[in-house]
């Protein structure tokens, strides 16, 4: 009990000294759980970025580009001799995907997921859009 006064006194001149900084702790709380979220969310962003790489290069290694309606098989020209199959697993039943070779020219269509080739459909490449490079 003798000493109990002076160290009240020692505490509350520690707790003076100390609360500029105990003030800012809850900036610094706010602070740290922003850079937190930051970098969560950064992190995330790499992820989709790595993810999407990596599916246009398998997109390119099977030589298909995909582009919403229209579909362009690269290293193939028209020909009568040749069918080129395009792979119709990836498509909705009420999808219709005009089909394009290298050069730009209708060369079928997707239609209820089968492949109709112009060659053997009369009316295969009807009313197909023009196909532009700037779709890819």
């Amino acid at each position: 009990m003798k000493y109990q006064k002076q160290a009240m006194l020692g505490l509350l001149g520690m707790g003076l000294i100390a609360s500029p900084w105990l003030s800012q702790l809850p900036a610094q709380f706010k602070t740290y759980s922003h850079g937190i979220t930051i970098r969560e969310s950064e992190e995330l962003e790499r992820i989709k970025a790595e993810q999407r790489a990596e599916t246009a290069d398998k997109i390119n290694s099977l030589g298909v580009t995909p582009s919403f309606s229209k579909l362009r098989i690269r290293n193939y020209l028209d020909s009568k001799k040749r069918n080129p199959r395009p792979d119709t697993t990836g498509y909705l039943e009420d999808e219709t995907v005009f089909v394009y070779d290298s050069t730009g020219f209708c060369i079928g269509r997707i239609e209820q997921r089968q492949w109709k080739w112009k060659y053997r459909f009369k009316n295969a490449c009807k009313n197909s859009p023009l196909f532009n490079d700037s779709l890819n």
